[in-house]
């Protein structure tokens, strides 16, 4: 009798720890070359691109630039190369590339803003708020929705201006400081900015307002007056001569 009880409170021995990781980790090979066998299935090939986002670019060509791999494995692929072709496109700002089971590429794509046109003796740039040059390349359709209301700028040498590939940061911050303050207070339909070789800068509104701003200094200074004068000259327009802040604190408004 007290011997079937010491059977009975017999426990089974655990298995070694090392036979437990072993199996734990067979298990996990396992699961994943199910999952790797089955994300291979020909279902996930690569069958259709679909880029969104575009407005000034071809969505056509954005998809042929992008290079991407038909018939390859949708999950397998590298869209590394993809992302850096279109990240050569100045006109694009950001893009990224999506897999959409079971088997599309979603390229989504961040245009950069026009923001003013240059314009040189023997050519024109577009260039972005940040700077780039978006139709620096021929070779790529880029259609600018109302481009002839873009701001022009003008009176500026190509080399001083154009800077591998970019605007140079004096423009820049001209485009920031004049046009881009402007817009916030007022909707004009033309501007044209005479730069003068940044000494002797004009402002011209619709053709027919023009606003003396002289260098670059106090530039956010002058600005600041002259959009605390217009209530001044609301409607008034066609009779000022001009308007002179080149003396932030004596500013002018000639009338005809």
């Amino acid at each position: 009798m007290v011997k079937k009880r010491l059977k009975r409170k017999t426990k089974k021995k655990p298995r070694p720890r090392s036979i437990r990781i072993l199996a734990f980790i067979i298990s996990v090979l396992v699961l994943l070359g199910i999952g790797i066998y089955i994300l291979s299935l020909p279902i996930f090939d690569i069958r259709d691109v679909v880029v969104n986002g575009t407005r000034m670019l071809s969505a056509d060509e954005v998809r042929a630039l992008a290079g991407i791999p038909m018939s390859e494995n949708l999950f397998f692929t590298n869209f590394s190369r993809a992302e850096e072709n279109l990240g050569k496109i100045a006109a694009i700002k950001e893009v990224r590339v999506y897999r959409i089971p079971p088997a599309t590429v979603l390229i989504s794509v961040k245009e950069r803003e026009p923001i003013a046109m240059v314009v040189f003796p023997k050519k024109s740039v577009v260039t972005s708020r940040d700077g780039h040059i978006i139709n620096r390349n021929p070779n790529i359709t880029l259609i600018i929705p109302n481009m002839a209301e873009l701001p022009v700028i003008s009176g500026i040498n190509e080399k001083e201006a154009l800077k591998n590939n970019r605007i140079d940061k004096r423009i820049s911050q001209l485009i920031s400081e004049v046009i881009l303050k402007l817009s916030e207070f007022m909707e004009s339909e033309r501007m044209r900015l005479e730069v003068g070789g940044m000494k002797d800068i004009n402002l011209v509104l619709d053709d027919l307002l023009k606003v003396k701003i002289g260098s670059t200094e106090k530039i956010k200074r002058k600005m600041s007056v002259f959009v605390a004068l217009l209530p001044v000259i609301a409607g008034k327009w066609s009779s000022v001569e001009y308007v002179d802040v080149r003396f932030p604190d004596n500013p002018v408004i000639k009338f005809k």
